[in-house]
């Protein structure tokens, strides 16, 4: 089972590494062909529409994939329900997104709401690619999914490269308009996801025949049992995206559209590497359903140990590559306007806070994921409902003084908040305990690493993308070799 796990895992983060290539290769065209201001209202609609897609998704793909591999024999009429009512839910969604961005500043012009609607047909696609998703991953078979990823991401970008530098080139926009290639731009959004799912739908239906189907009693049972996931997760959304809707409210204009600018950008790199590890914790959602079910607490405890301990190493390594190259991969990906900037902070600054959440974020996913599968979602949505109140105040409080700085700052408190209490709740569950040896370890480790290679870095600095590349080597010869060593202990036992 634990192979199954690794081998799906892989399959996912290889395609998440070559698609994160691809995101990185999609911002830098982005930063470089539209301008500041248009990029801030591409972040803010993108921000936007993710609150929007979270809201329809009822947290039914993890719901899914309890119900699937806890009933196989019943998974057509599972995966046909929740399709059915992510249909149902999604029309709700378009009106409400497009309602509510009539009376919001800086949503409500033309430009804002067109788009808007363009990409409330990514939001359906996307749902229903979830659905397909969650049967594939039931049965251990997302490997394919990976392909079909890779491809709508190419078309993706090759679409909006196509459109930046042949059908609306730079000249041609700063001179007239970037009206029509932003529409553009949107659009593609929506085409490469609808090829995602297409390719998908072909592929699960080796396992089962996929459509939709009403069963009112059933659709009930789903929305009864996925509603408190489903809050919680809406509002963990609220709490991590809000803070972008608060700038361009709290802040004057201009302040605030270079404030939501300089944000963006690390919060785009942050986005992509937090999708990599909720992969690996899907990828333990069927043998998690399988041993609660059996009420095997041996192998819980083993693989919640296993999965937090491999969290914690990785989570550390990317902190210390991101954080020592941060202005390397902003002039990279971006350019010097993020770094150079009459703004009190500048993207670099953003960055080192923003780390220190990817470093909780991922810790709790684990605990998050066993009170799911063990049926205490109510739990979620209480401990949710507190961080929101207190990431909003906290955000309207500071935002105004200090800008998009503190609003990462509130963020990363409400992070380790959740994390504590999502580890006490996980606690009275099962009886699983920090492992400090293994974490004092290698946080003495990951402190080496960060002195050599900053050592490193100062003195023997040869040019961008010399240095990028050499050190980025140079951090995974020092770390793999000791990772290895832990994974051979802690995973191959």
């Amino acid at each position: 089972m634990l192979k199954k796990i690794a081998s799906n895992t892989f399959s996912q983060i290889l395609s998440k590494a070559v698609t994160a290539i691809i995101a990185i290769f999609l911002i830098s065209i982005l930063t470089n062909y539209l301008s500041v201001e248009m990029y801030w209202l591409y972040s803010k609609i993108y921000n936007y529409t993710w609150i929007f897609v979270f809201l329809a998704d009822l947290g039914l793909y993890a719901i899914s994939i309890r119900e699937i591999s806890n009933n196989r024999e019943n998974s057509s009429k599972i995966v046909w329900n929740v399709m059915t009512l992510r249909l149902i839910l999604w029309i709700l969604i378009l009106f409400l997104s497009t309602i509510i961005a009539f009376f919001l500043p800086g949503y409500n012009s033309e430009l804002a709401i067109i788009s808007i609607i363009i990409v409330s047909f990514f939001t359906i696609f996307q749902l229903l690619n979830s659905s397909i998703l969650a049967l594939m991953q039931a049965n251990m078979q997302i490997e394919f999914s990976a392909i079909s990823l890779i491809i709508s991401k190419i078309i993706n970008v090759s679409l909006i490269a196509i459109i930046a530098f042949y059908i609306y080139p730079k000249d041609f926009v700063q001179n007239f308009s970037f009206y029509n290639p932003f529409l553009f731009i949107v659009s593609a959004w929506v085409i490469s996801v609808f090829i995602n799912t297409f390719l998908n739908f072909l592929y699960a239906r080796r396992i089962t025949k996929i459509w939709f189907e009403f069963d009112w009693k059933y659709i009930k049972h789903l929305f009864k049992i996925s509603l408190p996931y489903w809050i919680a997760l809406f509002l963990s959304v609220v709490y991590f995206k809000v803070d972008v809707i608060l700038l361009s409210l709290l802040e004057w204009p201009t302040k605030g559209d270079l404030s939501i600018a300089l944000y963006s950008l690390p919060m785009k790199i942050v986005e992509v590497l937090m999708v990599i590890w909720w992969f690996y914790m899907t990828s333990m959602l069927p043998s998690l359903s399988k041993w609660f079910k059996e009420k095997d607490e041996n192998k819980l405890l083993s693989l919640i140990d296993i999965s937090f301990k491999i969290l914690f190493c990785f989570s550390s390594l990317l902190f210390v590559l991101w954080v020592l190259l941060r202005d390397y991969i902003i002039k990279i990906i971006a350019n010097e306007n993020y770094l150079v900037t009459t703004h009190m902070y500048n993207s670099s600054d953003a960055f080192v806070v923003v780390f220190f959440v990817i470093l909780f974020y991922f810790l709790s996913l684990v605990f998050i994921y066993a009170l799911v599968w063990a049926e205490k979602q109510e739990k979620l949505l209480k401990i949710n409902i507190f961080i929101t109140i207190f990431n909003i105040v906290w955000n309207i409080i500071l935002i105004p003084k200090y800008s998009f700085m503190w609003a990462w700052v509130t963020t990363l408190v409400s992070q380790i908040l959740l994390f504590l209490f999502w580890y006490y709740y996980t606690k009275q569950i099962i009886n699983f305990k920090f492992p400090i040896f293994f974490i004092i370890r290698w946080i003495i480790f990951g402190l080496f690493v960060f002195l050599f290679w900053n050592y490193l870095l100062v003195h023997f600095s040869k040019g961008l993308y010399f240095d990028f590349i050499f050190f980025a080597i140079i951090l995974f010869s020092l770390y793999l070799p000791y990772f290895y060593l832990e994974y051979k202990k802690y995973y191959l036992k």
